[in-house]
């Protein structure tokens, strides 16, 4: 499984990684982009260096959480053991998704969850994603969210990624769902 660690979470790094080392599951973490890449927000920053200036805000995020006993890699695979994935070097080589403040770490991590063939796990601050109507407990085609950013849902529709996004802030929620146990938050693509 491919988890991503929302950029939002960082007062809760250490806890979400001791609770992901604990978990002895085969997972490749990918960092969000948070302040660091809010930095380059408040730079008006467009197009490509924009698109990869927020690419390096991921892998700055990802030191930050390794700080707290995992490892790193620069390559997206599967290691067998709780690895944190630094996606820069990656996507400069290949390159595969359009340059615009509509792609962000949401829609990265679901284009590595895409091929690596392995279900995606979205941990925010939130417990449900968000529609205009309130809290959705599945994600549709052709939803209107700001809790993803624009590519995300049309991104996993057409690649058919399936996943889960859960509220990384509730410590026990976390450990219960890599557990394999029911918790609220909200589906996407078939259930994990």
């Amino acid at each position: 499984m491919l988890i991503k660690i929302g950029g939002s979470l960082t007062d809760h790094a250490r806890m979400i990684t001791r609770i992901i080392r604990e978990s002895g599951r085969d997972l490749l973490i990918i960092p969000g982009g948070g302040t660091f890449a809010d930095a380059v927000r408040q730079r008006d920053v467009a197009g490509t260096a924009a698109h990869f200036m927020a690419i390096a805000a991921m892998d700055q995020y990802g030191w930050l959480l390794s700080a707290n006993g995992l490892p790193v890699r620069r390559e997206p695979v599967m290691a067998g053991e709780p690895v944190i994935f630094l996606p820069y070097n990656h996507m400069v080589k290949t390159d595969p998704l359009p340059h615009s403040w509509n792609i962000t770490s949401d829609t990265i991590s679901a284009y590595y969850a895409s091929m690596l063939s392995v279900p995606l796990l979205i941990l925010k601050s939130i417990d449900y994603i968000r529609d205009p109507d309130g809290e959705v407990p599945v994600l549709l085609p052709g939803m209107v969210t700001r809790d993803l950013d624009p590519a995300f849902i049309p991104y996993v529709t057409r690649h058919h990624v399936s996943g889960f996004i859960l509220c990384g802030s509730d410590h026990a929620r976390l450990a219960a769902f890599l557990r394999g146990e029911d918790v609220p938050g909200t589906i996407f693509g078939s259930t994990i």
